[in-house]
């Protein structure tokens, strides 16, 4: 089997090396990641200027092609280097994780898995809660081998799902705990629609001109059953599969609107 490993952390992360050691099981471990840290890029693709590649080690020696562009450009650097698509993409595991509909469509991390998603490859998106502290951090000081060797496990539980599963799912999102043990619980959860209050940090340059920061608070009151309030409060692992196609009955309804209306010809 062919896999690609990718995330948005960038290449030395100690994710991404343990998330790589860990699919060492499933066959053909292909390492592809950003230069740099590139969270919350969202997933974008790198138009404005040219792509450039290169050799790396990451943190325990395996081999990477580093690139300086965007997370979800690893998908198109693998059907060129390896002139076809990888089997299976998996990608992570991230600082911090990404739950709620908010989160997964502005995460690099997520963006890898749906990137391949739409390209009708199965991928993962792994991530795991830590302390605020920890953000854009390369070094995760967590239990990452275990949460490796799980997210390789959910892999091979998930790959063996029907045809019609992943026809409708664009990828599985996947977050851990950082205080993960043996006891810790793994539950299918729908989506949060989002975790943080957002505001701007206003700050002064020595010119006298002002600048701001972008930054976030958790919502106090999130909803008990969905992935933020289980990951963050639980410590539970939730496993999500993320489909963004209509269902037949909406766009049934849809059609019918319009025919009903006064723009139907």
């Amino acid at each position: 089997m062919k896999v690609l490993v990718g995330n948005d952390d960038g290449f030395q992360s100690t994710g991404i090396d343990a998330l790589a050691r860990a699919a060492l099981g499933l066959g053909e471990v292909k390492i592809i990641a950003p230069e740099k840290q590139q969270t919350a890029t969202s997933k974008g693709l790198t138009f404005q200027r040219p792509l450039r590649i290169h050799k790396e080690k990451s943190s325990s020696g395996l081999d990477v092609m580093a690139y300086n562009g965007l997370p979800a450009d690893a998908i198109a650097i693998y059907q060129h280097l390896e002139d076809g698509h990888p089997d299976v993409v998996v990608s992570g595991i991230n600082g911090g994780e990404n739950t709620s509909i908010h989160s997964i469509l502005t995460s690099g991390t997520c963006a890898v898995a749906m990137e391949a998603g739409l390209r009708n490859i199965p991928s993962f998106a792994f991530s795991m809660d830590v302390p605020e502290e920890f953000f854009f951090s390369k070094k995760l000081p967590f239990d990452l081998d275990r949460a490796a060797n799980l997210a390789i496990d959910i892999v091979r539980v998930y790959l063996g799902a029907s045809q019609q599963f992943w026809d409708r799912t664009l990828f599985v999102n996947v977050n851990f705990p950082h205080d993960l043990d043996d006891s810790s619980k793994i539950e299918v959860v729908d989506l949060e629609t989002h975790k943080y209050k957002n505001y701007l940090y206003e700050r002064e340059d020595p010119k006298g001109e002002k600048y701001y920061w972008l930054w976030g608070t958790k919502r106090e009151h999130l909803d008990q059953d969905k992935d933020s309030y289980k990951v963050i409060f639980e410590n539970t692992i939730t496993i999500t599969p993320v489909m963004l196609k209509s269902p037949v009955e909406l766009i049934d309804e849809a059609v019918q609107l319009l025919a009903d209306s006064d723009l139907s010809s």
